[in-house]
């Protein structure tokens, strides 16, 4: 019985090591950015023309999208994933905040519609050079043009930019993954 007990934890853990899954994949459905990246530098406005920051982000999580255009179907398509992920937070969705980076001042003539249709839905802008300097800490990879619209980006209650999400990613998949971190952290 003794040598048993010492030999069966090896057995054992040996057992697990070859049945591992080795190709290196992940449970998360979004692409990490590793190492996060801390958004110190972001500064904007409101549509109401109040300062929004680092300071703004902290505590909560944020679904970012950001688009140069005016939010015509496909960005309120993406707006609309947002916002259904925030919802099938159920208790949690408190912890979630929506965050739409328009390029330009001239995207937001629709932003009181935007701001009704979607809830905890922040709409920034700024002046080109705060824009620039913004836009520049979300480029992760040169193969992504953030001006085309493409990604949503998830930043952390911290303010730091942590993972992002092709457009076409399934809704299902931004969903449990944003549910996993809301278990799993203790803050925001």
């Amino acid at each position: 019985m003794l040598v048993l007990a010492f030999i069966l934890p090896v057995v054992s853990a040996y057992l697990v090591y070859i049945n591992m899954d080795s190709s290196g994949k992940t449970s998360n459905n979004g692409e990490l950015i590793i190492p996060p990246r801390p958004l110190e530098l972001f500064k904007l406005q409101t549509t109401q023309d109040k300062v929004f920051g680092l300071e703004q982000l902290k505590g909560h999580w944020h679904l970012v999208y950001i688009a140069s255009d005016i939010c015509e179907q496909p960005c309120r398509d993406i707006l609309s994933k947002m916002h259904q992920t925030r919802i099938a937070q159920g208790k949690a969705m408190s912890r979630v905040r929506l965050l739409y980076l328009a390029l330009d001042k001239k995207s937001l003539t629709d932003a009181n519609e935007l701001k009704k249709k979607y809830a905890r839905l922040t709409i920034v802008t700024g002046e080109q050079a705060a824009i620039k300097d913004t836009v520049n800490l979300f480029k992760t990879d040169v193969k992504y043009n953030i001006r085309d619209g493409g990604l949503i980006y998830m930043i952390d209650p911290l303010g730091n930019l942590m993972m992002r999400y092709k457009t076409e990613t399934q809704l299902i998949g931004l969903i449990k993954d944003l549910e996993h971190l809301l278990k799993i952290s203790q803050i925001g």
